[in-house]
């Protein structure tokens, strides 16, 4: 029997090999159930908010009726969720999504009702529209959602006098100052309690997708430890990226502790190099991004005072201080 099973296998691969191009039909067709599965899933699920929209419009329209009833609403909710057999949740979320989404035509086909379940429970109609906004960006999954969402990306945003205008369908140019942020939280690096510059890069490799993820939209891994040759010396580069809307090279620089003004002419050479000897003709000139532990304003004001080429110097936050250490830092400032 098991002699039979191999010689049918091995018949199956001599047929296969037979047939020229067999190989490419298999994966084209492939493709197209995968794509067949996704399209289903798409239509169903957009069938989902528009129906819970649809719910929540007329469960809406059945309380105004009653206004003058106290918890009227509360108890039909209940009431229609164990006769429907549907979650008491489900009825409250389709309730408030016709609430925050009181015009059908302004739900996106984009997002999913998981996306819409997390977005409702923003109350600000700015923020909500931001990170609607940064989900068709980046393509954002319901986890990424919450991780930014948990992270406060939206007061961040505004702290750092950022736009979090809703970017118009077409796609224009962005300048480097709404790009890069004054901070980045590397708390995802596995680092030993002593650690090196290295030690920072080699985690921030290894681990491509969160890295990308922290600096934002549009960015790409190009190079790391990138050398050029200047007077016959080899210099390296810590971590060459690309940011497709600006567009141009960005060369990043990690330093361990405070920020020193050598930093600036050390990545100000490199940025001529790169813009005589790197940068094609449609593209912006390079940007230089120093990571440091930290930085001092006026240290960094009079360092880049005056130069042509853009720099930016940014904290980065590879760990969370002990509990002893916040308790002390909170004691020195009553």
């Amino acid at each position: 029997m098991k002699e039979t099973k191999q010689l049918v296998i091995a018949d199956n691969e001599v047929e296969k090999s037979k047939l020229k191009g067999y190989d490419e039909l298999l994966y084209d067709i492939g493709g197209l159930l995968e794509r067949a599965k996704y399209a289903v899933y798409k239509t169903v699920d957009n069938i989902r908010v528009q129906t819970y929209w649809q719910i929540g419009e007329r469960i809406a329209r059945e309380e105004l009726g009653h206004i003058d009833k106290p918890g009227y609403g509360e108890k039909l909710l209940k009431l229609l969720a164990k006769d429907l057999n549907i979650a008491w949740r489900n009825m409250y979320n389709a309730v408030l999504f016709y609430k925050r989404y009181p015009i059908l035509q302004t739900v996106s086909a984009k997002l999913s009702w998981s996306h819409y379940v997390e977005l409702i429970s923003i109350q600000n109609d700015k923020e909500r529209e931001f990170y609607e906004n940064k989900i068709v960006q980046n393509a954002w999954s319901i986890r990424e959602l919450r991780k930014q969402i948990k992270s406060n990306l939206y007061e961040k945003t505004l702290k750092e006098g950022k736009s979090v205008a809703v970017a118009p369908l077409h796609i224009k140019p962005i300048i480097p100052e709404e790009v890069f942020k004054n901070s980045y939280n590397f708390d995802f690096l596995s680092l030993p309690e002593i650690y090196s510059e290295k030690d920072i890069e080699n985690e921030l490799l290894f681990k491509t997708e969160q890295l990308l993820l922290e600096f934002g939209t549009d960015f790409a891994l190009l190079a790391r430890q990138k050398q050029v040759i200047i007077d016959g010396e080899y210099h390296t580069i810590d971590i060459e990226l690309y940011h497709r809307g600006i567009p141009c090279i960005i060369l990043a620089d990690l330093k361990i502790g405070k920020f020193k003004s050598e930093y600036v002419g050390q990545m100000n050479k490199y940025l001529n190099y790169y813009k005589e000897n790197r940068k094609y003709e449609w593209e912006l000139d390079p940007v230089g991004l120093i990571i440091c532990e930290y930085k001092g304003k006026e240290e960094v004001h009079y360092a880049l005072g005056g130069l042509s080429n853009k720099i930016f110097v940014a904290e980065y936050k590879a760990k969370l201080p002990k509990e002893e250490e916040i308790k002390k830092r909170l004691k020195n400032i009553r």
